[in-house]
Parts: structure tokens; sequence; C-alpha cells
């Protein structure tokens, strides 16, 4: 486990690397607000299980509240841990 404030240098390491030519592309899962608050919106996928199984993805930049409220520099893991990512709430 990291200590919380090296996981937001971790995201921008994965973004940074990613960015570079013939960089890789990075998918984590993790239940870490503190990790989410390291990337922009449009950088986190939201995955949840639909009624018949399958997965329904969604980018957290296409949830409007929680685009609107980033926009007022909230945090993006502390939107997730508050259930703004929750398109039922």
């Amino acid at each position: 486990m990291l200590y919380p404030k090296l996981l937001e240098i971790l995201a921008q390491e994965l973004r940074e690397s990613s960015l570079r030519p013939n960089g890789s592309q990075f998918i984590m899962t993790t239940h870490q607000p503190y990790f989410v608050d390291g990337f922009h919106p449009e950088e986190v996928w939201v995955l949840e299980k639909g009624k018949d199984g399958f997965a329904i993805v969604t980018r957290a930049s296409d949830i409007q509240i929680v685009k609107d409220l980033t926009e007022e520099e909230l945090p993006l893991g502390a939107l997730w841990y508050s259930d703004y990512f929750d398109k039922r709430m």
C-alpha cells in the first residue's frame, strides 16, 4: 500500500508515461478515492453491472454533476466516495 500523498504522484507518472511516443495504456481498478483524485474526469471510467449482467461503462466526464463539480475544483475521489458517480442517484 502506498502512502496516500504518493497516489497523486503515481497517477501523474502513469499519465506522463501514456502520453509518450509509443506509450502504454493503463487500466487500473481501485477502491482508493485518493488515487482517483490524481486523474481528470475524462480519464476515469465507471463500470457497473447492468440488469442483464453486462457492464455499463460511463466516462466520469459524461456525468453532468461530476463534470460541473470538478470544474468547481472539487476532488474527483471525494465525488466518487460521495456516490456522485452513481447514475441512479
